[in-house]
């Protein structure tokens, strides 16, 4: 991994009187996948909608690429580079998955004219599926479509928070099996996810969230050898 690519630095955000970030830093390099594991409710998911421009920080930093992004909506983050899919992200069911996959590239004018069939070649399934409503199509499948609806915008980072709620174990290995072929197509990849062997799985570094706080716990060989310790602290 080369290059700091997204950089968090002091980041502080509230819902009303809330603090749901303090003193947050994250640094994400060009290349790979990071990922930030910790309990449900622990700013996970407003860390990602920060990030994404969904949700406006109090305070602090968030640079892409050297300049800053607060302040941007999310489809000027996706001019730039930057997609989110969000947890539960919901596709449109009664259009069928080739619909899904055009509407989500309007906000992209320059894209390139093999996208979609480059993402059918990562997506077999969804190939196999294209003329079918989304609303007909399994769990499983309609996370795969969530992903790749992130992926026709060309980003060079993508934001995937939680991926893998709800879905059944073979239906994991294929998303992280798909997360691995993204970041060796390129992608950059911020992963959110409460399945902590996922991400030992997937990750070349980690981060801790917990009680609105971020602890870097270091690069593949340091988390793989703490991962118990790291575990007990996901599930407390």
């Amino acid at each position: 991994m080369t290059g700091e690519f997204l950089s968090v630095s002091d980041l502080q955000v509230s819902y009303g009187d809330m603090t749901v970030l303090r003193d947050v830093d994250l640094s994400v390099p060009e290349g790979g996948v990071v990922s930030v594991v910790g309990a449900n409710g622990a700013g996970k998911t407003t860390l990602m909608k920060t990030i994404a421009g969904v949700k406006a920080p109090d305070s602090g930093s968030i640079t892409f690429r050297g300049e800053s992004a607060v302040g941007l909506a999310p489809h000027e983050l996706i001019q730039q580079g930057l997609t989110y899919v969000p947890e539960r992200h919901t596709v449109f069911p009664e259009m069928t998955v080739l619909e899904n996959l055009q509407t989500a590239m309007v906000p992209v004018t320059d894209s390139s004219p093999d996208v979609l069939e480059r993402v059918f070649d990562l997506f077999p399934i969804l190939d196999e599926r294209r003329q079918q409503d989304a609303g007909t199509m399994s769990g499983g499948q309609q996370q795969m479509l969530a992903i790749a609806q992130g992926l026709v915008v060309e980003p060079d980072l993508i934001l995937l928070d939680e991926p893998t709620l709800g879905l059944a174990p073979k239906i994991v290995e294929d998303v992280r099996d798909t997360i691995l072929e993204i970041s060796d197509e390129g992608v950059t990849v911020l992963l959110v996810d409460e399945k902590i062997q996922l991400s030992k799985e997937v990750a070349d570094e980690l981060y801790l969230m917990r009680k609105s706080t971020l602890q870097y716990l270091g690069e593949r060989g340091k988390f793989e050898a703490e991962y118990e310790r790291i575990l007990q602290e996901t599930i407390n």
